[in-house]
């Protein structure tokens, strides 16, 4: 069987994942950005726990 990675989103605050899974990096960070994911502190924060509101 052979061995795949996936990669996932995960909150660096509450340690929540982001549903999904991901064949690559770049599609990960795609997503992240997408759902809004992306803190301007360059973490990764769920909405709940993002510092800034974009307007």
């Amino acid at each position: 069987m052979p061995i795949t990675a996936s990669y996932e989103v995960q909150c660096d605050v509450c340690f929540g994942v982001m549903d999904g899974r991901y064949e690559t990096r770049e599609d990960a960070e795609d997503a992240k950005a997408e759902l809004g994911w992306n803190d301007p502190n360059s973490g990764t924060a769920c909405p709940e726990h993002r510092t800034h509101r974009p307007a």
